[in-house]
């Protein structure tokens, strides 16, 4: 009261009138501020909601052991996982469905481990579900690959069924990969077998939708297999499997005939090859990849250097008719505005290129509807950091780096029409969650990362980069995503023209989390 006093003694009525109206229009207006903050964050977070809907999630793990594999179900639009069936053992594996809206169907036993089991893949075709395992007997020293198969509903139509046998690998597996065709409806699980010094030869098998063997057999190419690199494999919607890639002439290149890239087409019915070179004369082919239409066309394309394989200078395109004829050949040159970006004036002049660009061989290039081509590379590099540890120990540890996303719109001529570059820096000790994972829709592409800019909180973000080449603001992909966290870029899948599924752990690991996303709106 003294001080109340006090402060009344000092200001007169009249001040003190107009000191009660000065700090209630003060926070009259601070409460409109925050009104209106609130306002803008509410309808941010809105908007958000609206371009990037969460469809549906599925979060297993707390009640539920973590599963080794998932795919999805294009048919009904849900998804299957693979894994132990109990959270205290290992011993049985068990094929769980979950629906559209990732709600648990049924689960079904598929086999009981005996420690010489291996899981080589689960994959989708059609309405079947098909489960490969490698089984290695000691005895004999032969390993039986053979697979289970089921409809949607849980119902078993073939089991342990002989795919073949062949002697031990180092491995006690196969390991078989697998790759649908552009129209989801053929799938090739292949391996490539070590042969050393003698031919390389990849070891396939064919199925159709319906979840028949229809081909299988191997491809031998005429390449020494210590000399010889697969960069990727694809298969038609015809059924035919095509291989890209490189032959090395000697062991270190230090020119460019020192190597040599190329495709193979297999005609899985007759079972013949044909080679298609890849030739660029005197300039080093940096990175490549390629992709199939729906009538075999061939689209290669990559990035060129003048100096060396780890530098690019440009884009390289070509375009081959399901004939094996070369209808498209083209390179271009960066110019020195994209250039600029990373290098200075002085070092452009010098004719200096660009280092740590690297593209997937898989999902590297995207095929446009008028016949060009994006492509998508990634700045990546590995530095080393030496610590000594408790032990007194010297111990080197590798830092992994993914940093800036190019995107390049390459013409039907083979002409650069625009760069896009999407800018992040990630690092880490593990390599699970870095990189990025990309979906195209009808505005264009969406480059989906984990990151954690600067004044923003850690989430997935995502930048859309239009098809004239503009990129949005960075967004966050979700509401509620935390420290912790770990997204997993290469898990992820695009499921049509609007939807993804993405895929993380949270809990330290222990939930797994698939979370269907609606990308784009009509």
């Amino acid at each position: 009261m003294g001080e109340v006093a006090g402060l009344r003694a000092v200001f007169p009525a009249s001040c003190t009138t107009l000191a009660f109206y000065f700090w209630s229009t003060i926070i009259f207006f601070m409460k409109f501020f925050w009104f209106r903050l609130s306002l803008l964050v509410f309808l941010f977070w809105g908007s958000e909601g609206m371009a990037q809907e969460v469809v549906a999630r599925l979060d297993v793990g707390r009640r539920e052991p973590l599963p080794d594999y998932y795919e999805y179900s294009p048919v009904d639009g849900g998804i299957v996982t693979l894994g132990p069936a109990s959270r205290s053992s290992s011993r049985y594996v068990a094929l769980t469905k979950y629906d559209a809206r990732l709600k648990k169907a049924w689960t079904q036993q598929v086999m009981e481990q005996n420690g010489h089991k291996n899981i080589d893949l689960l994959t989708v075709i059609g309405d079947h579900i098909m489960v490969f395992v490698s089984e290695f007997f000691p005895k004999e020293g032969i390993i039986k690959t053979y697979y289970f198969s089921y409809d949607l509903d849980g119902n078993e139509l073939a089991s342990e069924a002989i795919l073949s046998i062949y002697p031990n690998q180092k491995e006690h597996k196969v390991d078989l990969q697998y790759v649908l065709s552009p129209d989801k409806r053929r799938l090739v699980c292949y391996k490539n077998l070590e042969n050393r010094r003698e031919a390389e030869e990849i070891l396939y098998y064919l199925f159709d939708t319906s979840g028949e063997l229809v081909s299988n057999g191997e491809i031998v190419l005429r390449y020494p297999d210590n000399r010889f690199r697969m960069r990727s494999l694809r298969v038609s919607n015809q059924g035919n499997v095509f291989i890209l890639g490189k032959f090395y002439r000697a062991t270190r290149v230090t020119d460019s005939n020192d190597f040599s890239y190329l495709v193979y087409r297999h005609n899985t019915r007759t079972l013949e090859g044909e080679e298609l070179p890849i030739e660029l004369g005197d300039r080093f082919i940096s990175d490549l990849a390629f992709r199939l239409d729906r009538d075999e066309n061939i689209y290669v394309a990559g990035f060129y250097s003048n100096r060396g394989t780890d530098q690019i200078a440009g884009t390289l395109f070509q375009k081959i008719s399901p004939y094996g004829v070369l209808e498209q050949s083209a390179i271009q040159a960066f110019d020195a505005n994209f250039l600029s970006n990373y290098l200075s004036s002085g070092q452009i002049e010098r004719g200096r290129e660009l280092r740590n660009f690297v593209m997937d061989p898989m999902n590297g290039i995207i095929l446009r509807s008028d016949g060009g081509v994006l492509l998508i590379a990634e700045q990546f590099y590995i530095t080393y950091r030496t610590y000594q540890d408790m032990r007194g120990m010297w111990v080197d540890r590798a830092i992994y780096h993914y940093d800036d996303v190019i995107l390049t719109s390459v013409s039907p001529e083979g002409r650069i029409e625009w760069h896009a570059i999407v800018d992040k820096q990630q690092q880490s000790d593990v390599q699970a969650s870095l990189s990025y994972f990309n979906a195209i829709g009808g505005q264009g592409a969406y480059i989906f990362y984990e990151y954690k800019p600067r004044r923003m909180d850690f989430n997935v973000y995502y930048n859309l980069v239009t098809i004239d080449g503009d990129i949005s603001v960075r967004k966050p992909l979700f509401r509620d995503y935390r420290y912790g966290n770990e997204f997993y870029p290469r898990y992820c899948e695009q499921i049509n023209n609007q939807e993804a599924l993405m895929v993380y752990l949270q809990n330290r690991g222990r939930t797994l989390s698939v979370v269907k996303v609606r990308f784009e709106e009509d």
